[in-house]
């Protein structure tokens, strides 16, 4: 009987720390959802957090009726994936990574800080120029990153979520794309 008492607590603080794991950024608890499913949304939120800084500067900067629209559009769909995706990560107990300070870094598909700072500092048919391609190209980086979650990931709605962003930016790139000269 003695012999069964501490094996029996080694088994409960092994169990224990083995269900602590998930709050350091490993794989979720959640049944369905994989590393993948963390990973794309912790780059996504930081991608989609950017994408909607660099749309919010076109309302005060762009001569294009077109580019408010379309910037205007990618702020309303974008915060709402951004609030589901943080609502995900939390419930994985997993990192919620900040937009700032990855602009430039090998993270996929961000805009460079410089290029954030060109267009703070254009504004007019100068700001649409750049900003257009600059935001076509964002966005394909993020349909990319779309694409490798549909193929790796596990979870349900993070799957389904990712093909909604695949859809509608590839749409949106199409606009885009239509608009350059």
């Amino acid at each position: 009987m003695r012999r069964r008492l501490p094996m029996a607590l080694f088994g409960l603080v092994v169990w224990v720390l083995a269900g602590c794991s998930t709050a350091t950024g490993a794989a979720p608890a959640t049944p369905g959802a994989n590393q993948a499913d963390v990973t794309f949304s912790q780059q996504m939120v930081p991608h989609h957090q950017q994408s909607i800084q660099v749309a919010n500067l076109a309302s005060d900067r762009s001569a294009s009726e077109f580019v408010k629209a379309t910037a205007a559009k990618i702020v309303k769909a974008e915060s709402a994936e951004v609030r589901t995706m943080t609502g995900w990560l939390q419930s994985w107990n997993a990192a919620v990574l900040p937009a700032a300070g990855h602009a430039g870094h090998a993270m996929p598909g961000m805009i460079t800080e410089g290029q954030v700072a060109s267009l703070q500092n254009l504004s007019g048919a100068e700001f649409d120029k750049v900003w257009l391609p600059l935001m076509a190209e964002h966005l394909r980086n993020g349909v990319a990153m779309a694409k490798t979650v549909l193929s790796s990931g596990e979870h349900a709605e993070t799957k389904a979520l990712a093909q909604e962003i695949v859809e509608n930016q590839t749409a949106a790139i199409d606009e885009i794309t239509a608009q350059l000269p």
